[in-house]
């Protein structure tokens, strides 16, 4: 455990407080828009290109919404696989599903049914994280349970890890400890974040 006072349980809760409440304030269809605009600023990249599977997540509350990038891998004729919690894991496990077919799962998540193909967490080229804040260096706070963090650490190698944001959750360091991921990329409807070359270094980003 980090002994740096940012990154207490109190100023964890503190920001995802302030975030979760700026993203709601967005109107719909402002969310709408700028989650469209996300999509197509990411599937210009490279790493959405070359993905065969991809590990897709259906949004909770206000998240970027990843309907146009379903529809964009469908018609590209890539996998498409959700992940469901499984039996008291950490990690999070993934099948392949149509978003359609979503089933309400724990914790006001939607989740592929019980009988959709399960897919090996080995076989995803390119996994799409939610999160409520993010940082310059590709650094992602989540909801506090370490879904993600547990999952994104068990991935092969090759596999590509972004992070997807509204502009607002981008802020200049989130709390971090040891067994917290960063991510590759990080897309925003107003650019693409990389991790920092350096420690301290300004993060480096595409418009």
């Amino acid at each position: 455990m980090s002994n740096d006072p940012a990154s207490s349980p109190s100023s964890k809760q503190a920001l995802r407080d302030a975030i979760v409440g700026a993203r709601l304030r967005l109107a719909p269809g402002e969310r709408a828009a700028r989650s469209r605009d996300i999509a197509s600023r990411l599937v210009s990249l490279a790493p959405w290109a070359r993905a065969g599977t991809i590990g897709l997540y259906s949004p909770m509350g206000a998240e970027v919404d990843t309907s146009d990038l379903a529809a964009a891998a469908a018609a590209a004729g890539k996998r498409v696989a959700f992940p469901r919690l499984s039996g008291g894991e950490r990690a999070l496990s993934f099948a392949i599903c149509a978003p359609g077919d979503l089933v309400p799962g724990d914790l006001r998540t939607r989740e592929p049914p019980p009988g959709a193909p399960a897919l090996p967490v080995s076989d995803l080229d390119l996994v799409l994280v939610p999160g409520v804040a993010f940082d310059l260096g590709c650094r992602r706070l989540g909801r506090g349970r370490g879904h993600y963090d547990a999952t994104l650490a068990r991935l092969r190698g090759g596999a590509t890890r972004i992070g997807l944001a509204f502009e607002l959750q981008i802020v200049p360091q989130v709390p971090f400890e040891p067994h917290d991921v960063t991510l590759d990329a990080v897309v925003t409807e107003a650019r693409v974040l990389f991790p920092l070359p350096a420690a301290g270094a300004p993060g480096n980003s595409s418009h």
